[in-house]
């Protein structure tokens, strides 16, 4: 008997192992979704948030890929109608702000809720951690809370006070003051420990059972996260 049980937890050891090296055999594949703010209008393509948030997250050792499906000029609603087709095909954590535009044309507040709440209802239908960020005067808690979904408050943090934003972030040369490298860069030191928590709760959902062979399902396993005035409980 003493033989057998020894035989088992070695399979089983085996078997966590086979399960952990899966796990780590892809990159976690992250879509940054929204408009000017995430395409990175007026700045190169390296320099945008999704790019520079991909290299934040490998130099602590996540390998990840973000894909930057920003479109500039886009409302919620043409957000909303192209969501489908702006997910690669094997997204497992989704970024999404939206609402900039839609206050710049005087779209209504509650449409603009509408079109964001149904965009994170089809991500969270799909299984993809999503990552909503509001902004100074749109708070978009009440989505995330509904949706399971991460929120996180102001997606300019850092860079403005009472939405204005701080000369020395924004493009010289912009009317509209879009963010330069360095407010991109800002807000990456910003947002990435959340999304590195998205990362972490992908990888150990990964790793199934095996999750207690890696120390990092430790924080995982944590019962919640508090991220400015929102805390959510992470589950599987």
């Amino acid at each position: 008997m003493i033989r057998f049980a020894k035989i088992w937890l070695a399979l089983l050891a085996f078997g966590m192992l086979l399960l952990a090296e899966a796990a780590r055999a892809e990159p976690i594949q992250i879509v940054a979704f929204g408009d000017s703010n995430t395409a990175g209008f007026g700045v190169a393509g390296k320099q945008t948030y999704p790019a520079q948030l991909e290299r934040a997250l490998k130099a602590r050792g996540y390998d990840v890929e973000v894909t930057n499906s920003g479109v500039s000029g886009h409302t919620s609603a043409r957000g909303l109608a192209r969501i489908e087709d702006a997910l690669p095909e094997d997204a497992e954590i989704a970024i999404v702000f939206y609402g900039r535009n839609d206050v710049r044309w005087g779209v209504d507040s509650e449409k603009t809720r509408a079109n964001i709440d149904a965009m994170v209802r089809r991500l969270r239908a799909q299984k993809i951690e999503v990552i909503l960020a509001g902004f100074h005067s749109k708070d978009f808690s009440e989505i995330a809370a509904a949706n399971g979904a991460l929120y996180y408050p102001d997606f300019f943090a850092g860079v403005a006070t009472n939405g204005v934003k701080h000369p020395k972030y924004m493009l010289f040369w912009d009317p509209i003051g879009h963010l330069n490298a360095t407010g991109y860069e800002e807000i990456v030191s910003r947002l990435s420990p959340l999304v590195e928590m998205a990362a972490i709760k992908v990888f150990c959902n990964r790793l199934q059972d095996a999750a207690m062979l890696d120390p990092r399902c430790e924080v995982y396993r944590a019962p919640a996260i508090v991220t400015g005035s929102t805390t959510r409980t992470l589950t599987r």
